[in-house]
């Protein structure tokens, strides 16, 4: 009896194991076997947003996907919530990946998508929090809204010559994105510094959210900013908007953690509504703007809530540099700095960005400078007869 009992158990376990499941979907079919899922047949695969895929009980024992030459679209959430998904191979007959075809696959960490995909739809791969790398192919023309959104791993995306249109919010919640290059023979968009902008540069699409870079200064083509452009950029305290933006989407800057400082050069307050700075408290940045429009950006709603409006003076600001033998480090500072490329005593001017001088000392070559009693902000350092924006947090 014992040995029927234990027989009886192996069988059962070995059966578990090796379970295999079939069926058909529209005018293909489909095979689950020890955790592989294919698809074969020839056609379109259907959609499945108003009813699940009949796949759908196992999703969380599917671990690859093979879709085999002959299928010629990924339906709308056919692989959605596949969470122990790790690969995926695409056969070169599909030209379509449906609305969050693969949303949610958290277990996903690459995707090589076939150069027969033209389109890549709503929400394809949101939620892929494992993805850490993308191939988007020389076919593709279309990436739709929230194509990638929270792929919090993926650190770097190249958009090929082929794309023509990128949905809103498609790279948001990308919070290790650092680099966001666009083929520059891409008629539509173009990349500056990693920065998505389209072609003329005149919108800023989406400044990447790993980028942690403390200041920014928007190029003065761009009018636009666009909605989420940048949203979730935790390592950005000081952004100056050129007096070119008239246009600023909601979002822009929700969730920049670190944002202490804002210079507006409009002299036209922009109409912007409350979710611009969204989850930034605005108690603790201060806003430049153009001395003769400080009264107006103090009436103008959402703009009237900075913990500070001053007076822009430009000459302090405009002698700031960037590219220099002497440099500040580490910046952001904490409690304290050193001034690299110095080798004699020099002397130390810190002032605030309206020109009011705070500290002044005189330091010799890898000596400390305190800036611990300094309030959070971003300051103008002046050592070497150069300027530089340090951002003390």
């Amino acid at each position: 009896m014992k040995r029927i009992f234990l027989t009886t158990i192996a069988l059962f376990m070995l059966s578990a194991v090796s379970f295999a499941e079939s069926g058909t979907t529209g005018p293909l079919t489909w095979s689950l076997s020890n955790g592989t899922l294919t698809i074969s047949g020839t056609g379109a695969m259907p959609n499945y947003y108003s009813s699940d895929p009949p796949w759908y009980s196992y999703t969380s024992s599917i671990t690859d996907v093979v879709i085999e030459y002959g299928v010629t679209s990924i339906g709308d959430r056919a692989f959605y919530e596949c969470s122990s998904l790790t690969s995926v191979t695409i056969g070169s007959s599909v030209t379509s990946i449906g609305y969050r075809a693969f949303s949610y696959c958290y277990s996903l960490t690459s995707v090589t998508i076939p150069n027969s995909v033209t389109s890549i739809g709503f929400g394809a791969f949101s939620g892929c929090s494992g993805l850490t790398s993308i191939t988007i192919p020389e076919s593709v023309t279309i990436i739709g809204t929230g194509a990638f959104s929270g792929c919090s791993k993926l650190t770097s995306v190249t958009i090929p010559e082929s794309v023509t249109s990128i949905g809103e919010r498609a790279f948001v919640s990308c919070y290790a994105l650092t680099d966001i290059e666009v083929s520059e023979n891409n008629k539509a968009y173009a990349s500056e510094n990693g920065i998505l902008f389209n072609k003329s540069k005149s919108n800023l699409i989406k400044y990447p959210e790993g980028k942690q870079d403390a200041s920014y200064t928007i190029p003065s083509s761009v009018t636009s900013i666009g909605e989420y452009a940048f949203c979730y950029c935790s390592g950005l305290a000081l952004v100056t908007i050129p007096n070119s933006v008239t246009s600023i989407g909601e979002y822009a800057f929700a969730w920049c953690s670190a944002l202490t400082s804002v210079t507006n050069l409009n002299p036209t307050p922009q109409s912007i509504n409350k979710w611009v700075f969204d989850y930034v408290d605005l108690s603790n940045v201060t806003l430049y703007v153009p001395a003769e429009s400080v009264e107006d950006y103090k009436a103008a709603e959402i703009w009237e809530d900075f913990k500070e409006i001053k007076a822009y003076i430009s000459s302090a600001i405009e002698s700031s540099v960037t590219e220099s033998d002497v440099s500040v480090y580490p910046n952001p500072v904490v409690e304290s700095f050193r001034i690299s490329g110095i080798t004699a005593p020099t002397e130390v001017i810190i002032t605030d960005l309206s020109g009011r001088t705070l500290l002044q000392q005189t330091v010799e070559a890898g000596e400390s400078v305190a800036a611990g009693n300094l309030p959070k902000g971003v300051y103008l350092v002046r050592a070497g007869g150069k300027t530089l924006k340090v951002v003390k947090r």
